[in-house]
């Protein structure tokens, strides 16, 4: 009996070995995914129309059914349709929009099986545990899961290291133990500064918006919606145009008015022109030119903000233009300040 045991104690200590290899946990994650996307395939939605595709999923909230995805991935879709892996179409109903949070609800008509969302995720979710992102990459009508971990937990954001990509805008992210939705997935950030330098590479974060802290919801109106969308992408295009005129006005120390498509912008500048040449009929002294061509782009920095700022009313919208309003004073600055050491 005594040679028996040291032989039963070491038997013992390899398979403790054996189970707590990286090679059995492994084995045991990708089991667990496996019985997820077995568990889950009919809760799993594509988002498309004609110009892309996303992701969206079925979630119990609270005591009612619903389709999430991300705002982002339907504003200024209304042809947008959202079908399961074999094709076939679900209903839905009225949409709401989460105050604070890129995610979108709709209500679900069809009989179709839903995943359980967790609620209070920093006390029943932790630092370092597994999650997967069930999604869409590139749109390629294909559900593959990415695997990850936990790296944040924030008041309304989830930082994950599961490596979705845009086409996955839209997934669920779960919690791999409890198999509940802890987020949405929605956006990545990367920093380059080290690839700028020639070392190494960029480094890339990935968020989600937190279902359990989106508390507030904002009923859609679909033309309402759509419409404060197309504005803020008129926004969006006048700032990129602004920026490239202030770029070349830097460069050159002048600007090609025939290259400027934007009309906000082209009025001006064609002013200026018509002024400095004599063929318009503002003529004046270079000096009046200048000035009143610096007053114009100042005014038009800030005149489609104004008029937005009294119209919008989704929350999405209004942080798009907060983000936007920011650019738009720095450009104002820049053509003040021309303005201000312009030749009496």
């Amino acid at each position: 009996m005594k040679r028996v045991l040291p032989r039963l104690a070491s038997a013992l200590l390899a398979l403790a070995a054996c189970i707590s290899s990286p090679r059995v946990r492994a084995a045991t994650t990708d089991e667990q995914v496996a019985e997820l996307v077995k568990n889950y395939t009919g809760s799993l939605f594509f988002v498309e129309d004609k110009g892309g595709a996303g992701s969206a999923f079925a979630c119990a909230f609270g005591k009612q059914k619903f389709v999430f995805t991300n705002q982002h991935v339907v504003a200024g879709h209304p042809g947008v349709k959202l079908t399961l892996l074999d094709q076939s179409p679900i209903r839905v109903g009225q949409a709401a929009a989460a105050v604070g949070h890129d995610i979108l609800s709709l209500a679900l008509l069809s009989d179709t099986k839903t995943m359980d969302m967790m609620i209070e995720v920093e006390k029943n979710a932790s630092i370092g545990d597994d999650v997967v992102v069930l999604g869409n990459p590139d749109g390629a009508r294909v559900i593959k899961p990415l695997v990850g971990k936990l790296v944040g937990i924030g008041p309304n954001l989830i930082e994950v290291t599961a490596e979705f990509v845009p086409g996955n805008s839209g997934s669920p992210i779960v919690h791999l133990k409890s198999g509940k939705v802890i987020g949405v997935a929605t956006y990545l950030t990367t920093r380059d500064a080290d690839g700028l330098a020639g070392r190494g590479t960029p480094k890339v974060r990935r968020f989600g918006y937190r279902l359990d802290s989106a508390k507030q919801w904002q009923p859609i109106v679909w033309p309402a919606y759509n419409e404060e969308f197309a504005t803020i992408g008129r926004i969006k295009e006048r700032t990129h145009d602004l920026g490239l005129l202030i770029r070349e006005m830097a460069r050159t120390g002048g600007v090609d008015a025939s290259r400027q498509k934007n009309p906000a912008i082209r009025k001006p500048l064609d002013r200026f022109d018509e002024a400095l040449s004599g063929k318009g009929p503002f003529k004046t002294d270079r000096v009046h030119a200048v000035k009143e061509f610096m007053t114009a782009m100042r005014a038009v920095t800030q005149s489609d903000i104004e008029q937005a700022n009294a119209r919008l009313r989704y929350d999405f919208f209004r942080k798009e233009l907060t983000e936007e309003q920011q650019v738009r004073a720095e450009f104002y600055k820049i053509f003040d300040e021309m303005l201000k050491v312009a030749p009496k």
